[in-house]
């Protein structure tokens, strides 16, 4: 070999090494590293959002409307107030004193009052739905006996996401407008 081709071949099998050397300083080495971080506040967040509908709902001043002796239908009334940041449904209702519940709401229709079923309630994200007479209503059809104020009833509420919460509520004798 010729000592031309071979101090060649010399620096340029050093030029290869020295580009592989890995004993650069750190402060030289680039690296894309890319860190997230939480607040507390966002981590709340995230764990309200993963929480079933049954757990961000609230269910306040639930109560039957008691009825004269021998009627067969009543309704239920409640406000639900949801604490996820997230819209929650109502979408069916049950209990063992009457032979169905269904969802119901009063709604204005060309100047009369017309009560129908719907297919859900919605309560907005950090927000409260009312179930109130001349509204929003749960009402129970063939009633099994007659309820009683101050009687406790079960009323198992069913929500979009599958998840279910039995409310106690307290039949109250109420004056009708």
């Amino acid at each position: 070999m010729s000592r031309t081709y071979q101090l060649t071949l010399i620096l340029l099998c050093s030029f290869v090494l020295n580009a592989c050397d890995n004993s650069k300083p750190e402060a030289e080495v680039e690296t894309k590293k890319e860190v997230k971080t939480e607040t507390k506040s966002e981590k709340k967040t995230e764990a309200k959002a993963e929480m079933s509908a049954a757990d961000s709902i609230t269910i306040v001043d639930p109560y039957i409307r008691a009825m004269p002796p021998g009627q067969k239908v009543t309704a239920m009334f409640m406000t639900m107030e949801n604490s996820s940041p997230s819209l929650q449904d109502l979408v069916s209702a049950d209990t063992t004193a009457s032979e169905h519940a269904e969802l119901h709401e009063h709604k204005m229709i060309d100047g009369m009052m017309k009560m129908g079923q719907v297919e859900k309630i919605s309560v907005e994200a950090n927000g409260s739905a009312a179930l109130k007479p001349g509204g929003y209503h749960i009402m129970l059809i063939g009633l099994k006996k007659d309820l009683q104020p101050g009687e406790m009833v079960d009323i198992k509420l069913t929500f979009k996401d599958g998840s279910s919460k039995t409310v106690k509520t307290e039949v109250k004798k109420i004056a009708v407008n």
